[in-house]
């Protein structure tokens, strides 16, 4: 990955022109310098939209070790008000927070 990149010198090689991670912050600790420097290029999912997909994909995804055959018999709406843990995961790395602090409009 990202430290294997580093220690072969992916970057200042100029052999890729791009380099995807999810942890953008790690990979530029690890990667770009001032005289390697990189762009960024984000793609987010409406997260209404991904709350409801995996709320309905958990549901039958037996090979899935995230699998929770519990909410077949749920309404969305009672997941979404009682179960619902999503925790920002990517907010949180964008704005450089740690899984458990919390986020608020202000983020």
């Amino acid at each position: 990955g990202i430290l294997r990149a580093e220690r072969l010198g992916l970057v200042p090689s100029r052999k890729a022109d791009i380099i995807f991670s999810s942890d953008v912050y790690f990979a530029s600790d690890h990667l770009f310098d001032e005289s390697h420097r990189g762009t960024i290029l984000a793609l987010f999912r409406q997260p209404i939209d991904r709350l409801v997909s995996k709320f309905y994909y958990l549901q039958t995804a037996t090979w899935e070790r995230t699998y929770r055959p519990e909410w077949k018999d749920m309404s969305l709406l009672e997941w979404a008000e009682k179960v619902n843990g999503d925790e920002n995961f990517l907010v949180k790395k964008i704005v450089g927070k740690k899984l458990r602090e919390e986020v608020d409009l202000g983020d």
